[in-house]
C-alpha cells in the first residue's frame, strides 16, 4: 500500500520527517554527537538538495559510540512533548534492527508491525556505523555475528533486498528462527552477537561498516576517511553528509545522478494506514492490534 492510498501526500509525509530530522540535529548539536545523512537521504541531498521526490523514509548514520550515548541520554521516555526514541529490547520488539525517532502525534502503521502494541508514528531511522577489523578472520566473524544479530533481532523475513539473495536469506531466516523459538532465547542470542560484532576500536580502524542494513552494506567495508563531515543544503536546512558522499552513493547505487525509470520511482514501505494529523493510539484495534 502506498502513502497516497491513505489520502496522504508524499510531500506531507516528508514534511513530518523533516521536522524529526531538525529535532535530531538540534540534539546532536547540543550534545556534540556526530551524524551523516545516509542511504537514499544522502543521495537526495546530492541530487535533489532534499528528499528524493518519491522517498518515504529518512536515514541517518551515527558512529557506534555516539549512537549508544544518544540512546543513553534520549532513550528513556518522551522528550520535548511528542518525540520518542524507540529501540528493540528484551520485552519489546519493533522488528527493526536500529533506533527510530518517532513522532507520537502521527500514525504510520507498518505492515510487519500491525500486530504489535508499539509506537506507530512517523519516524526516522538512526543507524550505527561500526569499525571494521583488518584481519580477514575477524572480519568474517563480524559478518557472521551481524547476520545472526539481524535475524534474531528483527525476527521476520527480509523485505527490501531483492535480487537472487532474497530467497536464500529468507530461507536462512526461517531456518534459524525455527531453531531458536523462544523470544527470551532470541534476545540472548542477538545481544551476544551484537556485543561481538561491535567489539572493535573506531579510532584504530581504517575501514567502517554498516552492520544493520542491506546485505550490500554488510558485505562492503568503506574507508573511514569518507566520513569526514561536510554540510550541504537539505530542503530548508543544512545537514551533514560524508565528505566523500559521491563515492559512498556510487558504491550504493551506481550512477546515482541518473533518475531511475518511472516505474521504479515508488515508495518503499508497506503500510496499513497513515494519518499525519492524529496519534496512532486512535487506531488501536482498528488498524493495529486488531486481534
Amino acid at each position: 500500500m502506498s502513502v497516497k492510498d491513505n489520502s496522504c501526500g508524499i510531500a506531507d509525509l516528508q514534511d513530518k520527517m523533516l521536522d524529526l530530522l531538525k529535532h535530531f540535529i538540534e540534539t546532536c548539536d547540543k550534545y556534540g554527537f556526530h551524524y551523516w545523512l545516509a542511504g537514499g537521504t544522502c543521495l537526495g541531498a546530492l541530487r535533489h538538495q532534499g528528499f528524493i521526490p518519491w522517498d518515504d523514509d529518512l536515514d541517518v548514520y551515527m558512529p557506534r559510540n555516539d549512537y549508544e550515548r544518544y540512546w543513553a541520554i534520549m532513550g528513556h521516555g518522551i522528550k520535548d512533548g511528542h518525540y520518542k526514541l524507540c529501540r528493540t529490547e528484551e520485552k519489546k520488539n519493533y522488528h527493526h534492527r536500529v533506533m527510530q525517532l518517532v513522532d507520537l502525534n502521527t500514525t504510520f502503521i507498518h505492515s510487519r508491525c500491525k500486530d504489535e502494541n508499539l509506537e506507530h508514528g512517523v519516524y526516522i531511522d538512526i543507524i550505527p556505523i561500526d569499525a571494521c577489523p583488518d584481519n580477514p578472520l575477524s572480519r568474517l566473524s563480524q559478518f557472521c555475528n551481524a547476520i545472526v544479530y539481524s535475524i534474531c533481532n528483527i525476527q521476520c523475513k527480509p523485505e527490501y533486498n531483492g535480487g537472487k539473495l532474497t530467497g536464500l536469506m529468507s530461507l536462512g531466516t526461517t531456518l534459524l528462527l525455527s531453531i531458536i523459538r523462544r523470544p527470551e532465547s532470541r534476545y540472548k542470542v542477538w545481544r551476544r552477537a551484537e556485543r561481538r560484532m561491535v567489539n572493535y576500536d573506531w579510532n584504530k580502524c581504517i575501514n567502517v561498516k554498516c552492520l544493520t542494513s542491506t546485505f550490500r552494506e554488510l558485505s562492503t567495508p568503506m574507508p573511514k576517511s569518507w566520513f569526514a563531515e561536510r554540510k550541504v543544503p537539505f530542503e530548508d536546512i543544512e545537514a551533514v553528509i560524508p565528505k566523500n558522499a559521491e563515492a559512498y552513493c556510487f558504491m550504493m547505487y551506481g550512477d546515482f545522478m541518473t533518475l531511475p525509470p518511472k516505474e521504479k520511482q515508488t515508495v518503499r514501505h508497506k503500510t496499513e494506514f497513515i494519518d499525519l494529523n492524529n496519534p496512532y493510539t486512535k487506531y488501536k484495534g482498528i488498524y493495529y492490534c486488531i486481534n
